[in-house]
């Protein structure tokens, strides 16, 4: 399986990151979703789950920082347009990014719940996007932390491609 993401050279295209205009920013983060492409998925692949982590935020904050989270994305749709976590051409339920936990305690689903775009607060940070090939679709709610999307995963998913892109500072 393979996930491909229009980028510049190994860098987020500046519209899905911290160069995007203003008015694709929602409170304060960059909201337009990078669109993508699954080819090659195992033929009993029902549902896609996707996953963002930028593990360069370890020394900034401790942790990876979750930048989006989602879930049941049909297998029938390979491609995900841009901006899809604000439009849901393609549906998908969408879990909690690290905004929504308590260290920052923002409490807006369209800013928890949704994609935010790289913003890396010291050099350029390395951000993973992993798809994950799923035999079912998964009982998770919007809000869903990752850990849970994890726990689902486990002993349902056939196959998964990651793709590692850079976001300038």
């Amino acid at each position: 399986m393979k996930i491909s993401i229009p980028n510049d050279n190994g860098f987020f295209i500046p519209k899905y990151s911290k160069q995007a205009p203003a008015d694709d920013y929602y409170n304060g983060n960059p909201a337009v979703s990078f669109p993508f492409t699954i080819t090659d998925a195992p033929a009993p692949t029902e549902t896609f789950a996707i996953a963002m982590l930028d593990f360069d935020a370890i020394p900034v904050c401790g942790f990876p920082w979750i930048h989006w989270v989602a879930a049941n994305i049909p297998a029938t749709d390979f491609k995900v347009p841009a901006d899809n976590s604000r439009t849901l051409k393609v549906p998908m339920v969408q879990g909690n990014n690290s905004n929504a936990g308590s260290l920052v305690g923002e409490s807006d689903p369209l800013t928890t719940r949704h994609y935010t775009g790289p913003l890396p607060p010291d050099k350029d940070h390395q951000y993973t996007i992993t798809v994950f090939a799923v035999a079912k679709r998964l009982p998770l709610q919007a809000g869903f932390w990752l850990n849970e999307l994890y726990h689902q995963l486990d002993g349902e998913t056939l196959d998964e491609a990651t793709v590692t892109l850079i976001g300038k500072k």
